[in-house]
This record gives C-alpha cells, structure tokens and sequence, in this order.
C-alpha cells in the first residue's frame, strides 16, 4: 500500500541523525585544526631545480583543515557500508559527462568576477594592477586541496544523504547555510577587514553560490569533477581579482567608504548580488528538477 511506503516524520528524520553527526564532528575538526596555535615565523619550503617555495606553516594548517572533511566523509561512508562507501567514489570518478557542464564550470565563475570587476571599475574611480605570479601559484595548489576535499564532503556525500529527505533546492540551501558557518573560523583568522555586515554579506554569497554548485552536480549527472572545476576556478579567479584591487589603486566616495572601507569588500558585494541572480535563475529549476522531493 502506498501508506506503508510514506516514513512517518520521525523515523525519516532519524535516518539523518547520521549526517548531523558527520557535519558535526567535520566542523570540530576544522575548527580545531584552524585555531590551534602556531608561531607565525615557521615556514616550510619546497626545493625543484632551483626553484624554492616558501609557505607558512600557518597557511599549511588552513589548507588540512580543508580537507578534514572530506576525509571523514570516505571514512564515514566506508562505516556505513560499500554501498554508500561505492556511491561516493562512483560521484568522484564520474568524469564523463556533457562538454558543456565543465564549460559552464569555468565560465560562470570567470564570467561573475569578470563583471564584478567590470562594475567595480565602473562604479567608482579604481585602478587595477597585474597581481604577482605567487597569488595565481597559491591558488592553484590550494586548488589541490579544500576544492577537492570539501567537494568530497559537501556534495558527493552530504547532499546526496539530504536529497533522500528534502528537494534538491532545499537540500542546496541547508549544505549552503552550514558551509557558510565551517568557514567562519578561517574567515576571521585571515580576513583582517571582517565585520558582522560583511560577515553576513559574505555568507550570503556562498549560500548563493551552493545552489549554483548543485546545479551543475546534479545536471553533469552527479559528476564531482565538474563541480570540483567549479571550485578550483571560483578560488583562483577570486585571489586573482582581490589581487588586482590590492596592488592596484582604490578610491571610494566618502560616503560609500563609510560603509565599505577597501576594494575587497566592494567586490564582494557585487559578486554577492550576481550571484544571487544565478541562484534565483538555477534554484527555480532545482525546485521542480531531478532531486525535487515528489
């Protein structure tokens, strides 16, 4: 009977206590491994015929933290059993898919910054400079690690989980909302700007940006690579524009500078209210899409 398939509200809701578990420990993980102290001055290197990379330890920590969840989400998926442990590594492995979803993994976020940099020329006066080849060099190893990890964690296993209990679009907003609060401890020991308003404009950005990441999983048929593209190119292209405002020349309104005090959160702003464009645009086909709750 059609009864007997209907879960009563508690018993669907305990099938999630797991997830809550997992996104629970992942945070204290990070957050442990992000505020723990080091001395500033401790530095590592890298040596390659003659070249030398030198990288903070502190930097180091930010990027383990990273990847803390991940790894717990194949350790965890493993526990559960192979199946769910298979559904996650047939995710991170399912590379062939349509051309056009990986066009659109690089285009939309080099388009977003593209536009935000655009508006930001054209809106006050401002000078952009040619970032050094370090901050593009930084953004493609960091690409190594929290794209790859948290895409393992916030996709391939925690949304899947939720897409069992809630539509796609509400799926996207729940992993939104708590990726936006993980990343608070790395936002306010590298932020030196931060204040609640950005805080809140900043995590508004990113709960915009989730439901554009699951857009492209679902639609690439749940391909993790696709959306994994999407990140390494959101971080690049970001350290890249902040960059180019940093080394460049910055000049606000007195009564815009009142409210934003440097190029950085300017950009954000604007890249927060394109975003949201896309999230309306994509959010309305997640709401009645493959993952939609029936």
């Amino acid at each position: 009977m059609l009864t007997d398939l209907i879960k009563p509200p508690r018993a669907a809701a305990k099938e999630l206590l797991p997830l809550w578990s997992f996104l629970g420990v992942s945070a204290i993980l990070s957050w442990t491994i992000w505020i723990w102290p080091l001395d500033e001055k401790l530095f590592f290197y890298l040596s390659f015929y003659g070249w030398r990379v030198t990288w903070p330890l502190n930097n180091l920590k930010l990027v383990i933290g990273n990847c803390m969840p991940g790894m717990l989400a194949l350790v965890w998926a493993r526990v559960q059993g192979r199946q769910q442990f298979r559904g996650l590594l047939s995710s991170l492995f399912a590379w062939r898919t349509k051309p056009k979803w990986y066009l659109l993994a690089v285009g939309l976020p080099c388009g977003i910054f593209m536009a935000t940099l655009c508006a930001v020329l054209l809106t006050v006066p401002a000078k952009i400079a040619r970032p050094p080849l370090s901050v593009l060099l930084l953004g493609l190893v960091s690409s190594f690690g929290g794209p790859l990890w948290e895409e393992i964690a916030w996709r391939a296993f925690a949304l899947r989980k939720l897409q069992t209990r809630y539509s796609a679009l509400v799926s996207s907003l729940i992993i939104g909302v708590f990726w936006a609060v993980w990343h608070i401890p790395m936002w306010a020991l590298t932020l030196n700007y931060l204040t609640i308003p950005l805080l809140l404009i900043i995590c508004i950005n990113l709960i915009a940006w989730s439901i554009v990441f699951t857009f492209l999983y679902i639609g690439s048929g749940q391909s993790l690579p696709v959306v994994i593209v999407l990140h390494g190119t959101y971080l690049i292209l970001q350290n890249e524009a902040f960059a180019a405002l940093a080394y460049g020349q910055l000049t606000l309104p007195k009564d815009v500078a009142q409210a934003i005090a440097y190029g950085p959160q300017y950009l954000i702003l604007i890249e927060m209210v394109l975003a949201l464009c896309l999230a309306i645009i994509f959010g309305r086909r997640l709401a009645g899409g493959p993952g939609a709750r029936s």
